[in-house]
């Protein structure tokens, strides 16, 4: 268990926020595969600014009937590192408190990779029937950049079961909704002569929780547009709020020309009407009151929900980007559709959801290997977009599984995952590579 912990912690100690690329995480991930008695390689994707490395390990014979367990190494970023008091400030210091390790990644989800390698090390790799291959990849954060990858350079090619890594509190995920990220180009006209006011410099604050969950936060992006609607604000000089779509803002910063006696001396371009700003949040509302009308009681929340992640200025354009996590039936295009007549929209990425059979292979398999680990055999629905959605269309049977808890507790500081679920989780990665890659194989051919 110590030795667990160890990686664990070293996981968390180096750091892999997605737009800084992954090379030091890759690098320790492959020493610890390597460690656990795998071949180990890295594949490099061609035209990025920074590394972004897809860490791949493997043993047993190719059989076209093989598992993945797949987990992703990049992280989205820390956020105000003051809000992480748990770790004293330092999202990237590894923090032990009883039974909860605090620290980013922590439960989302690169320690996962470390149970996965720590399952292989106690498998007899020896006794494999069928190849198991092990992948840490990049960017899922910003758009699933690695498992794509990895589909579209044939490195799922034989692969008929996933694993995918995600916190879950090890309970199997096997249906999970869609994705889909756009960016809004919203026209600001100039104001032709400079408003007879003050210009007034802001912060709005707000909370942050994953954008699956968009209530567990507080949008500092819409409170930023909220203000603008108010009577004293006759135009705007500057706006910027949110770092990464799939997160509820915590902060966005502004500077407001209001209404007043005194005049600041500045420069007419400076000043941009407010007004479609406003529009645009009333459309936003309207669109998740009206998705909230069709509803699936299978996920929480149950209906289709959407994050105003990201907004900023640029010339006299404000650009918005927000994401979309429809269930199943709602087309999120269709549904972003009336916010077109006030934005220039593009669709950025659309991911698949996923919807595995109750009675697929891997399915039992998940619920035996809980069984066998002491735990509940359990197996439900999940509100975010995983890999495994990517996966499951390339015709993968997939379930998502991981230690860590993920609402209200990811993609937020103090985010943490539990010590004892660490080493439950190694039993029970332990024992599904046993039944999907040794015994279900020796039954099949006796």
């Amino acid at each position: 268990m110590e030795d667990l912990l160890h990686w664990a912690k070293r996981f968390i100690a180096t750091p892999s926020v997605s737009r800084d690329g992954n090379r030091a995480i890759a690098d320790l991930a492959a020493e610890l595969l390597d460690w656990a008695g795998l071949d180990v390689r890295r594949e490099q994707a061609p035209g990025s600014s920074v590394d972004e490395i897809n860490v791949v390990a493997e043993a047993g014979p190719e059989t076209g009937r093989d598992l993945l367990l797949v987990t992703h190494l990049d992280t989205v970023p820390p956020g105000d590192a003051v809000a992480w008091t748990a770790t004293g400030g330092d999202p990237f210091r590894p923090t032990q408190v009883g039974n909860r390790l605090y620290g980013l990644g922590s439960a989302d989800a690169k320690v996962d990779l470390v149970c996965k390698a720590f399952a292989l090390a106690r498998t007899d790799l020896r006794a494999l029937q069928r190849r198991v291959r092990v992948v840490g990849t990049f960017g899922e954060e910003i758009g699933q950049r690695g498992v794509r990858h990895l589909i579209e350079t044939g490195g799922t090619r034989g692969l008929a079961f996933a694993l995918v890594g995600e916190p879950s509190e090890l309970v199997g995920i096997r249906a999970h909704k869609g994705y889909a990220v756009f960016e809004g180009r919203i026209p600001l006209p100039r104001i032709a002569n400079r408003p007879r006011g003050r210009l007034s410099r802001l912060e709005l604050r707000g909370s942050s929780a994953h954008s699956s969950t968009p209530h567990l936060g507080h949008n500092a992006v819409e409170a930023a547009l909220e203000r603008l609607a108010e009577d004293d604000v006759v135009g705007v000089a500057s706006l910027n709020g949110g770092d990464t779509v799939n997160r509820v803002p915590d902060r966005c910063a502004m500077e407001l020309w209001l209404r007043g006696p005194a005049a600041e001396a500045g420069n007419a371009h400076d000043a941009l009407e407010p007004g479609p700003l406003v529009a645009f949040l009333r459309a936003w509302r309207d669109l998740l009151g009206n998705l909230q009308e069709c509803r699936d009681p299978e996920f929480d929340p149950d209906h289709t929900v959407g994050n105003l992640g990201r907004i900023q200025l640029e010339g006299t354009e404000a650009v918005v980007t927000f994401d979309l996590r429809p269930i199943p039936g709602v087309d999120p295009e269709m549904a972003a559709k009336p916010l077109a007549r006030l934005a220039h929209l593009t669709c950025l990425r659309v991911n698949p959801p996923l919807s595995t059979p109750e009675d697929s292979v891997v399915v039992r398999a998940v619920l035996n290997a809980q069984e066998s680990a002491g735990l509940a055999p359990r197996i439900a629905t999940k509100a975010t977009s995983t890999e495994a959605g990517l996966l499951g269309a390339a015709g993968i049977e997939a379930v998502v599984l991981g230690p860590g808890r993920s609402v209200g507790n990811v993609h937020r500081p103090n985010e943490h995952t539990r010590i004892s679920e660490l080493a439950l989780a190694v039993k029970i990665y332990s024992r599904a590579v046993e039944q999907l890659c040794i015994e279900e194989v020796n039954r099949c051919s006796s």
